[in-house]
Formats: structure tokens, C-alpha cells, sequence
């Protein structure tokens, strides 16, 4: 039940971020809102974690609440945040409502960034994308690094 509701509560947070502000019950702005129900999902953390959620899965989602803490310091409304710190809570709370879930498919819609060597030069280039983007790219590297070569003489050393 409680795993319901948090998932229903980290997803409405987040289409209250990405609408900046939406109001909730009374004149309670979203960004209170969010720092409400992620006090209360803090509190079950520290009452011995939430059912179903590994230990590492904990620690993802401290430290996500962190970084959403950090953000709302000091801010009262929605309007407040920058569009950087909205972005940064976005994430932070993207990466709450992956842990929660549980899901691939909240998984692989959560939005990261990696680097990648380019090829032939010793620069690597930043990418960004779902997390399904990014195994994709990954496992294609792999599969290429993978895949047999054919040799045919006089170039294969033996002859």
C-alpha cells in the first residue's frame, strides 16, 4: 500500500515539476508538496526502508533525496528554482521514481548522460539519453568488438 502510494506521489512530483508549478490541496505550492512527500518517504527509509527495495536501492533513492533537498533549500515556491535546479530536481525525483517502481520500463526511460571515446582520436564526447539509449549504444559496441573477423591471406601471418 504504502509503495502505491509513493509511486503515485513521485509521479504526480514529477508532472508537477515539469508544469513548475502545480497547486495542491489549499494554497500549498508543488515544490511543498514534493518536500512534503519526500520527508514522509525519508521517514520510512529511516524506519528500517521500504519493503522490496534492496539495500543498494535504498541508498540510490538517499541519495536522489538528497540532491532534491539540496535543491529546495531555502526555496518556498516553484518559481524560486532556476531552470538548472528544476532540471536537477526533475532527475533527482526521476531517479526516486525508477527505484521505487522497480520497473525496466521506468528504468529504461530514465534520462542519463555517458561518455564515449571517439573513434580513431584519444577525445571522448558526452552523449545523453534514456537508459535504454545508452545500453543500446553500449551493447552495439560490444557486439562489434565481439563479432569474428575473417583473415584472408596473405594477411593473416601464417603463410
Amino acid at each position: 500500500m504504502l509503495k502505491t502510494f509513493v509511486l503515485m506521489a513521485c509521479l504526480a512530483l514529477s508532472a508537477a515539476v515539469l508544469a513548475q508549478a502545480v497547486p495542491a490541496a489549499g494554497n500549498e505550492d508543488g515544490l511543498q508538496m514534493i518536500v512534503k512527500q519526500q520527508k514522509e518517504l525519508k521517514a520510512d527509509l529511516d524506519d528500517g526502508g521500504i519493503e522490496g527495495l534492496t539495500p543498494r536501492q535504498n541508498t540510490i533513492v538517499r541519495k536522489a533525496q538528497s540532491e532534491v533537498f539540496a535543491v529546495v533549500e531555502g526555496k518556498d515556491v516553484m518559481d524560486d528554482l532556476s531552470m538548472e535546479e528544476k532540471i536537477r530536481l526533475e532527475n533527482a525525483l526521476e531517479r526516486i521514481n525508477a527505484e521505487i517502481v522497480n520497473t525496466r520500463a521506468a528504468s529504461n526511460n530514465q534520462n542519463v548522460c555517458w561518455r564515449e571515446r571517439v573513434s580513431g582520436t584519444t577525445m571522448k564526447k558526452t552523449r545523453c539519453g534514456t537508459q535504454a539509449e545508452m545500453r543500446e549504444a553500449r551493447e552495439g559496441a560490444r557486439d562489434f568488438l565481439e563479432k569474428g573477423r575473417v583473415c584472408v591471406p596473405p594477411g593473416c601471418g601464417g603463410g
